[in-house]
Order: C-alpha cells, then sequence, then structure tokens
C-alpha cells in the first residue's frame, strides 16, 4: 500500500519505519515534539548514507527555511491527530506540542546498522533543544546550506523571503570528493526507487 502526498510517496515498509523510530525516539526523549521529531529523522537519513552509502528511510527532505523537512511527516505531525502515523504515535493529552507512543517499538524494519545508527543519533540528540537542532542541520558544512548554495536559494531562505520550497537535499554532495563513491550513490538511488515502483 502506498501513500501519496503530490509527488511523494511512501511504501508501508517506510511508514512502519518512521512510525516505529518515533516510538523509539520516545522512549529516549522527555519531549518528543515536531521539530525534534523532523530534524531527528534528516539525522538518521544522513548518517546512514554518509557511514553505509544507503538510506536510513530512502525518503525526500526538502529545503525549507527551518529544513531540512520531510513534507509528509510535517503536515502530519501539524494536525491535530496524526493520520499518517495513527498507528504509532498521538498527540500528548498533559502537552499537546509533543507526541507518545501508541505501542511498543518493532525492530523488524531495522538491520544491525540501523539499530546502531538509531541509537547513536538518538543519543546525541536527546538533549538538544529544537533551535540548537536547526543550527546543527543548517551549520557551514550542513547538505541544506550546501544545497540551498547549489539551488540559489540559499539568501532567500535566510532573508525569509521564502519560508520554503520543493527542492530536495541532495545527499551525493556528501561524496562531492569521491566520484566513485558518488555513482555507487546515484546507482543505489535508481535501485531503490526500482523496488519502490515493484511494491505498487
Amino acid at each position: 500500500m502506498f501513500y501519496f502526498s503530490n509527488d511523494t510517496a511512501f511504501t508501508q515498509d517506510q511508514i512502519n519505519k518512521i512510525g516505529n523510530t518515533i516510538i523509539y525516539l520516545s522512549k529516549k526523549f522527555s519531549d518528543l515534539n515536531k521539530t525534534k521529531i523532523l530534524k531527528t529523522l534528516f539525522l538518521l537519513e544522513e548518517a546512514a548514507i554518509k557511514k553505509y552509502g544507503f538510506p536510513f528511510f530512502g525518503i525526500d527532505f526538502q529545503l525549507w527555511k527551518h529544513g531540512p523537512v520531510a513534507k509528509d511527516i510535517f503536515i502530519d505531525l501539524s494536525e491535530q491527530s496524526p493520520s499518517l502515523l495513527a498507528e504509532f504515535i498521538t498527540r500528548d493529552e498533559n502537552n499537546p506540542a509533543s507526541f507518545k507512543a501508541l505501542k511498543e517499538f518493532c525492530d523488524d524494519e531495522f538491520s544491525d546498522n540501523d539499530i546502531q545508527i538509531l541509537e547513536y543519533v538518538s543519543d546525541f540528540v536527546k538533549d538538544k533543544s529544537a533551535s540548537a537542532l536547526v543550527k546543527q542541520t543548517h551549520g557551514l558544512n550542513s547538505l541544506w546550506r550546501k544545497s540551498a548554495i547549489k539551488n540559489g536559494v540559499l539568501e532567500l531562505l535566510e532573508n525569509e523571503l521564502k519560508n520554503s520550497t520543493e527542492i530536495n537535499i541532495d545527499f551525493s554532495i556528501l561524496f562531492e570528493h569521491d566520484k566513485y563513491l558518488r555513482e555507487r550513490f546515484e546507482e543505489m538511488k535508481e535501485t531503490l526507487e526500482f523496488s519502490k515502483q515493484l511494491k505498487k
């Protein structure tokens, strides 16, 4: 089954992995708010690609003012009640800006490498504020900044002339100085997209 939002599609496997990742984070973080979830999802994707050359989720993250943002997840977490992730999380009635898990973590969608990345990134993020995570993802050598420069939108985003774009973060920038790894990553992306199409 696929979930569509404009040109983006998630497989059920991806929804399960995103949902269970957030459940895992709910056990680690005292305040599981929208910004912290969105930033952690991006950092997981970046860390997995950087370390293993393979994405954690295989989803797109767009260049927004406070991005990188997985748009469909942002929309879902902005609703009164999540629908895409309704099986996994709900708003915390004691703190409506935060979310709580609806069930226990299930690792069916996760490899051993995934679990290592999940532990590492969640430990890195757990004590950081949302504003500190925005600074982290917008640093001078960040993928957000390099992608914004590459696409000519950095000034527009930084000066708040634009709050969001439809431009995806270019993870191949991680391998800009290594042609072999960049080509291997691009081949892997094509293979991943092909396998997604087979699940339709």
